[in-house]
């Protein structure tokens, strides 16, 4: 029997998509893919909790950190593809990065939404 309630709580992503970013997070693979989506559901899950505006005009992007275990746990991104993908996606001007030693990264998309 499926549980309604775990994927209610923990699947949901928080609108609109822009499929312009998504297309371009494409263009990296199947990891780059789940990152963007990752970063969407926790941004949704900040809008939800009135701690992230959500201004149709103006949307900002806010910088959510990348676990190990929450990511492999939410969207199966582990953690030997996520550094790959996460410097590509900073080279390429997707996302803007912040790294520590013995720290999670944080992740912020910049590229623009186009609509």
């Amino acid at each position: 029997m499926i549980n309604i309630n775990y994927y209610a709580a923990n699947k949901f992503i928080r609108g609109p998509i822009s499929l312009h970013q998504l297309l371009e997070f494409s263009k990296y693979g199947i990891n780059a893919v789940r990152i963007f989506l990752y970063i969407r559901l926790q941004e949704g899950k900040l809008v939800s909790k009135g701690l992230l505006s959500q201004n149709q005009k103006v949307w900002e992007h806010a910088w959510i950190k990348l676990d190990n275990k929450t990511c492999e746990q939410t969207v199966a991104l582990h953690k030997t593809h996520k550094w790959d993908k996460l410097r590509t996606l900073e080279q390429k001007g997707l996302i803007e990065l912040r790294t520590g030693a013995g720290r999670s990264p944080e992740a912020k998309i910049i590229i623009p939404t186009m609509h």
